[in-house]
């Protein structure tokens, strides 16, 4: 029985469970990872990463396709979304045999299959129980359903991401991060996509001239996004599909596939939250503290299963923090979630927005600088926009938002002036290296007081 057990238990190894179980490993602590598919989750396996590889090739697509406009290449070139699917599979294969290494390397046992959460610290899998002082739920998501007929004949985001033929007519029904991006990709492999979300806009928590901003861009590019529509019911006619649905009135459209991206939902197969005493919200998140403990003392949860932002990085962080709290050190979560949407163009933001800082009660100076101005956005024919908010009596960095591209990369030193809260006379002291994009967030952040030397005089 000794050989069964652990310090720790991990359920499930997606970013935040591999991650969680990693961590402690380093930290001496004996670890088991259950695992009932591939490690690395929805993220490396069927969401995050395949997700960014289509958009890669299909950026290049769309850079080449402007170049040929200029006249700077004779002609756009052909692809194969064969070979693009095939390679995919290959990053895919690196990547988790990546996390299998780690796991083995730090001495994490990996037992790959669904674990049964009986009482606390207890866990059996395949009629073997196995104990632990504290156990971590990372238990992942899956694809929500929507309330009208038909959704059988939609596909969902892991079966869009493995199509080996362009459709012609691309309907998807979700305006979230996972339908936007699926939009960008198809759209730009020649896909004529169609976008229903039931929202009146798009990232409605995000700043609104900047998703306005967003919305142009993405539909300058051949995306039609109807926002405020509520699909009623879905059919067959013939090889195509029929969607009925209701905007500012009855509508209807046809599509060659359809898409159902409408968002995701908490799974713990296998862990009776009621039996256990579990506390969970109306949408069946399990809630945790700041130390991502449930309400039953030595069991955690991270990742999707909790809700909040469903993003790989933001479990990572929860796994991290979880473990720090299992060895008895005081660490909290972050506040600062870097939040990104990798478009054409990207999206990505970090802190607050002016509205949420006006609710606060918080006066704000806001600063903008247009990729326009930059030498590297010219040099690379990138276009987009840059804004920084900032707490108009201190001085300091509350909040950053970018719409174009490379937007993700630049966030990361935008969520570290976030986190830090870079004042003004900060920002001006900085050397920002030339030509660079991340030139741009200085300059919007001196624009906050009408120091940008680059940017256009208001």
């Amino acid at each position: 029985m000794k050989e069964n057990k652990f310090d720790l238990i991990v359920i499930g190894g997606g970013p935040g469970g591999y991650c969680a179980a990693i961590a402690a490993a380093k930290e001496g602590l004996s670890v088991l990872l259950f695992e009932g598919g591939t490690v690395g989750g929805t993220c490396l396996n069927e969401g995050c990463v395949p997700a960014k590889y289509l958009l890669d090739k299909a950026a290049v697509l769309e850079k080449v396709r402007k170049l040929t406009d200029k006249e700077i290449f004779k002609e756009p070139g052909f692809f194969s979304l064969k070979k693009i699917q095939k390679e995919k599979r290959e990053v895919i294969k690196k990547l988790t045999g990546g996390v299998e290494y780690l796991l083995k390397a730090n001495n994490v046992k990996v037992l790959h299959g669904f674990a049964y959460l009986k009482e606390a610290g207890k866990a059996e899998c395949e009629g073997q129980v196995y104990e632990a002082k504290d156990i971590i739920i990372a238990t992942g998501s899956e694809p929500m359903r929507i309330p009208a007929a038909g959704t059988e004949y939609t596909i969902d985001s892991a079966q869009a991401l493995a199509l080996e033929r362009v459709p012609k007519r691309l309907v998807i029904i979700g305006g979230g991060v996972i339908g936007m991006e699926l939009a960008s990709a198809y759209c730009a492999y020649g896909s004529k996509v169609t976008v229903l979300e039931a929202m009146p806009t798009l990232f409605s928590a995000e700043d609104k001239q900047m998703i306005s901003y967003l919305e142009k861009e993405l539909a300058k590019r051949g995306i039609r996004i109807r926002t405020g529509c509520k699909v009623k019911a879905i059919e067959k006619a013939g090889q195509s599909r029929r969607i009925f649905f209701e905007g500012e009135g009855p509508e209807e459209l046809y599509a060659d596939v359809v898409i159902l991206a409408a968002g995701r939902k908490p799974v713990y197969r296998g862990i009776d939250v009621k039996k256990l005493g579990i506390a969970v919200s109306g949408r069946q998140e399990i809630l945790v503290d700041e130390h991502m403990q449930t309400s039953v003392p030595h069991i955690y949860a991270i990742g999707d299963v909790i809700g909040g932002y469903q993003l790989a990085h933001a479990a990572y962080a929860e796994g991290e923090t979880a473990v720090a709290h299992i060895l008895g050190k005081a660490e909290k979560q972050a506040a600062v979630m870097p939040r990104c949407v990798y478009t054409m163009p990207a999206y990505a933001a970090v802190g607050i927005t002016q509205a949420e800082a006006k609710k606060r009660g918080i006066e704000t100076a806001k600063g903008q600088f247009s990729y326009a101005g930059n030498g590297m956005a010219l040099a690379e024919g990138a276009e987009g926009l840059v804004q920084v908010i900032m707490d108009k009596e201190t001085r300091t960095t509350i909040g950053v938002q970018i719409a174009g591209e490379g937007a993700q990369e630049l966030l990361s030193f935008a969520a570290l002036a976030v986190e830090k809260g870079i004042t003004f006379s900060e920002w001006q002291q900085l050397i920002v290296a030339h030509p660079s994009l991340s030139e741009m967030v200085r300059e919007a952040a001196l624009d906050c007081f009408g120091k940008s030397v680059h940017g256009a005089v208001r």
